[in-house]
């Protein structure tokens, strides 16, 4: 059974990757009798990284880390835009939108029952910039110029400059958390990095009960949390690497949601009575890295050339069939306007015919059985146009040293990749900006793509004040990477679970991937 998109987004409750309502037993229980002992179990294809709030900045962490730790602000849980309260109650900004005030809730405390004020939340922003946390995402407080606790409710804020993504920082799945005191201060010594490696320490509606990595992590639920109460007591994670396995499991009995499976795979449950599938839409944009600096890409007529012998729309419908739209623009959906910073071209494989042998190194992750998929329907389209396509297959994580070594690098790597926010900074710095030494961005710029132009202009863009002259400077950003062709944007996938019949009140956040909440999750 498929539930369309915005009928699943009105539902009440959430979960993730694959879960599983873990009584495991071998006779395969009905979804109401698996959930009687109110344990659910989810899959990921393999580990996460060290569950720190600080530092996990990864795809598969993202339900983990959404469980156990909470910021000032939230994404609502409809799947949109808007940004609602969660540990701050409300919040004003200054005309000059230096100073951001919160207001925190009262009554807040960290699982084991120490009370959270305005100094306690502080010291978490605080360990953000911490040299030894070493955060990827540090970055988003790299403009605060202070902070004020005038009193234990109100948290303040103050910029240096003028910044028009900071509050979507303030939401994102990777925001700022706040940390229990208590654990801060038992461990000044490396600011818990090592405590944060197996534990947790924050005010979500779960805690870390074990994380033992290549086979599980067992959450439990936060007995102090502040909010309603979740309807599981466990949550079980196991790390099932085969996409294959997960079906299995799940069809055993043994799962209640998977994510992240080929959408061929999806297909063959939305007729299912034992089963649903449930989309949102989503921050994602799937799409190809080309290598500026080495092989044949380096010539911006080559990198013209492969992307007209994409068949874009072809490759959509086989690959994604209803369940991502063909993508129109270089940012995700929602990021800017439509019409705006567009990414079109005219289907022509003889250009790339006329250039003779093209010989193309394509990458992708060896982990994500979706993403096999499309690289082969991209090689079987190159190659028809004469190019010689190899696939490259990479473990988690190995596309961060292609900066180290451009010319050993492949000449094009494929990912479905996602933002930190909805606002547009949050992808064209870190994905296109080109002065990656400069600290200043580009963190995810595997290739060193981009043109100091489009710097510029992001520059420009993250200092407006005005939402038009935002919108103006991404724009035009969009636009000189489209022409560069550095980027080839394919589509915008949903975000797709196969769950188990019985299980409702799903809710998903917009910039969050494999993510549903938890806390949410309960049978009919």
């Amino acid at each position: 059974m498929k539930i369309p998109r915005l009928l699943a987004a009105m539902l009440v409750v959430a979960s993730f990757l694959g879960s599983a309502c873990g009584s495991g037993s071998e006779d395969g229980d009905s979804a109401s009798e698996v959930n009687s002992d109110r344990t659910l179990t989810l899959a990921f294809s393999s580990d996460m990284e060290d569950p720190d709030p600080d530092t996990v900045y990864q795809l598969q962490g993202n339900q983990v880390m959404t469980s156990l730790y909470e910021g000032l602000l939230d994404y609502a849980p409809d799947s949109s835009s808007e940004l609602v309260p969660l540990l701050a109650e409300d919040w004003s900004v200054s005309d000059d939108q230096l100073t951001y005030t919160f207001t925190l809730r009262e009554g807040l405390t960290f699982s084991d029952g120490t009370p959270l004020d305005s100094t306690t939340l502080k010291a978490g922003f605080e360990r953000r910039v911490a040299e030894n946390v070493a955060a990827p995402a540090a970055y988003m407080l790299a403009g605060v110029e202070s902070y004020e606790t005038p009193d234990p409710l109100t948290f303040i804020i103050n910029l240096s400059a003028p910044d028009s993504a900071f509050p979507t920082y303030l939401a994102s799945s990777v925001s700022p958390k706040a940390i229990n005191p208590k654990v801060l201060e038992d461990n000044a010594e490396d600011s818990a990095v090592e405590f944060m490696k197996t534990q947790s320490a924050g005010t979500g509606p779960y805690v870390i009960e074990e994380f033992t990595r290549g086979q599980q992590y067992v959450l439990s639920r936060n007995e102090n949390y502040w909010g309603e109460e979740p309807f599981y007591e466990k949550v079980v994670v196991k790390i099932i690497p085969d996409a294959a396995s997960q079906i299995v499991q799940l069809q055993g009995g043994d799962l209640d949601i998977v994510a992240g499976q080929p959408i061929a795979t999806v297909r063959t449950f939305e007729d299912s009575e034992d089963f649903q599938v449930v989309t949102f839409p989503v921050l994602q944009k799937a799409w190809l890295h080309l290598n500026v600096h080495s092989g044949p890409t380096a010539d911006p007529e080559i990198r013209r050339a492969i992307r007209a012998a994409i068949d874009r729309p072809a490759l959509v419908e086989q690959v994604f069939g209803d369940y991502a739209p063909e993508s129109t623009q270089m940012y995700p959906v929602e990021n800017l306007p439509e019409g705006m910073a567009t990414d079109e071209w005219e289907f022509e494989p003889s250009v790339l015919e006329q250039l003779g042998d093209t010989p193309i190194r394509l990458s992708y992750s060896a982990s994500l059985a979706a993403d096999q998929q499309v690289v082969e329907t991209i090689q079987t389209q190159l190659q028809a146009a004469g190019a010689t396509v190899e696939l490259v297959p990479l473990q988690d994580g190995e596309q961060y040293a292609f900066v180290d070594d451009l010319e050993g690098a492949p000449n094009m790597h494929y990912e479905v990749a996602y933002p930190d926010s909805n606002h547009p900074d949050t992808w064209a710095r870190l994905f296109w900006y080109s002065d990656v030494e400069s600290g200043g961005g580009g963190f995810l710029n595997y290739m060193v793509g981009g043109t100091p132009e489009a710097d510029s202009r992001m520059n420009e863009g993250i200092s407006a004040t005005d939402p038009g002259a935002v919108d103006e400077a991404y724009g035009e950003v969009g636009d000189l990477i489209q022409d560069s062709a550095n980027w080839i944007t394919l589509a915008d996938p949903e975000d797709v679970f196969i769950v188990r019949d019985g299980i409702t009140g799903f809710q998903h956040w917009l910039p969050t991937p494999f993510a549903l909440q938890l806390k949410a999750l309960k049978p009919e």
